[in-house]
């Protein structure tokens, strides 16, 4: 069997753990965390790990940056046997089944070392307050369809206000250069 291998960098992105240390690593977050960023880091660590438990994701990571107030996951499924989506309305079609937006997804060709893909682009709106000609981003999903050594991954961001998401995705983009493939020696 194929095992999804990556290298985040992690001095910005944890490896969030599966269910034997999810404890350890959740009071260690929480610790290590200054006092008045608890709250958000307890928030942050708890979405991460939940995440990790209660889904079928191949991996999760966790950017945690208290000073500058950004806290984001990255969920990541490795698929078996689904042929990765050849074209951008493929790609399209598998983000707006992960992310509902009343605005259509935006999809961008990527090749990151050799791992190639779409990175869709979904806004969610926010009411401006009842002129219904104006409808202004409030957060932004970014969704990677990528073949990885010809295996189907889905990489998704958690929804971020428009420049965070920007700053996200180039940090995102950064682990997602170092995915491959590795067959498990047992």
């Amino acid at each position: 069997m194929a095992e999804l291998v990556m290298a985040p960098n992690p001095a910005v992105w944890q490896v969030v753990p599966g269910l034997s240390d999810a404890a350890a690593w959740y009071e260690r977050q929480i610790a290590a965390a200054p006092e008045a960023a608890r709250e958000a880091v307890a928030g942050a660590s708890a979405l991460a790990l939940r995440a990790r438990l209660d889904t079928e994701l191949s991996q999760v990571l966790l950017l945690c940056d208290p000073p500058a107030e950004l806290y984001a996951m990255l969920g990541i499924a490795a698929l078996d046997g689904v042929p990765a989506p050849e074209t951008a309305a493929g790609a399209v079609g598998v983000a707006e089944s992960l992310v509902a937006s009343p605005w259509p997804a935006e999809a961008l060709p990527f090749d990151l070392d050799g791992v190639r893909g779409w990175r869709v682009t979904i806004l969610d709106e926010q009411d401006a307050g009842g002129d219904d000609q104006v409808a202004l981003p409030q957060t932004v999903s970014s969704v990677y369809v990528m073949s990885v050594d010809g295996r189907c991954v889905v990489a998704t961001l958690s929804s971020l206000p428009p420049l965070a998401a920007a700053v996200v995705q180039v940090l995102a983009e950064q682990v997602i250069a170092t995915f491959g493939v590795e067959e498990d020696a047992r």
